[in-house]
């Protein structure tokens, strides 16, 4: 993983722009090179860039002698930075996003589970299951298990964020290092039913296991894609 220091100026600068964008209309005016240039205090070309990485996007459309306007991505490719949450990465593509679906029970935890999170097999875990919705149409279907000696107990009426800064921010459990693993299954009745394709179609299976500073496992989030999107992921 790039340190902060070490992104090229152009892409911080992308970043900045991206925010603004998301928060104008489709099809409102941006502002100009010239005026971004004196802005940031940078090259014409640094600006240029940045600006060319929003329009690969599909975020900013520039017609020459009109200007730059704000537009909506037409195809279904995203890129997601693992370090960090999928909502977070959603919110800088810029189109809008919500969870559906929302459930949040106590279930004994199977073999795999208590493998994963170092637990007796059988003992209690938090599963929390929903539907990821961009746009209105299904995303991802996402499934995790927590801890429940190590996670406070919390309810539907807490998610009113991510799952991570829920469990770091509200319930105030330091969340250390993940590990990912990516993986091509085939979707069970659960996840075609969720989100709505044919039992048995290919999706793409992402886990992400969380440790806290003890480098003790403390939550297993478990995310399937549809075949029909492109996602890029970034380490």
């Amino acid at each position: 993983m790039k340190a902060l220091s070490e992104i090229p100026l152009y892409l911080k600068i992308a970043d900045e722009l991206r925010a603004k964008l998301i928060e104008l209309p489709v099809g409102a005016p941006f502002e100009t090179e010239q005026m971004l240039t004196k802005e940031y205090g940078v090259a014409r070309g640094t600006i240029r860039q940045a600006l060319n990485v929003l329009v690969q996007e599909g975020l900013l459309t520039r017609t020459q002698g009109s200007g730059s306007f704000r537009s909506q991505p037409i195809n279904s490719s995203y890129r997601f930075t693992l370090a960090q949450e999928l909502t977070e990465s959603i919110r800088k593509i810029g189109v809008s996003s919500s969870v559906r679906n929302l459930s949040i029970t106590l279930v004994p935890a199977l073999i795999d589970i208590s493998e994963l999170l170092h637990i007796p097999r059988g003992a209690k875990v938090r599963k929390v299951t929903r539907l990821r919705v961009i746009d209105g149409k299904p995303f991802a279907y996402c499934e995790a298990y927590l801890r429940t000696d190590s996670i406070p107990a919390f309810y539907k009426r807490d998610y009113t964020c991510t799952l991570g800064d829920l469990v770091r921010n509200k319930l105030q459990v330091h969340l250390g290092d993940r590990r990912c693993e990516f993986r091509a299954v085939a979707a069970d009745e659960t996840v075609a039913q969720a989100l709505a394709i044919p039992l048995g179609s290919p999706v793409l299976m992402v886990s992400i296991l969380c440790f806290g500073y003890d480098r003790e496992p403390l939550l297993s989030d478990v995310f399937y894609f549809t075949s029909s999107q492109t996602l890029r992921f970034e380490l």
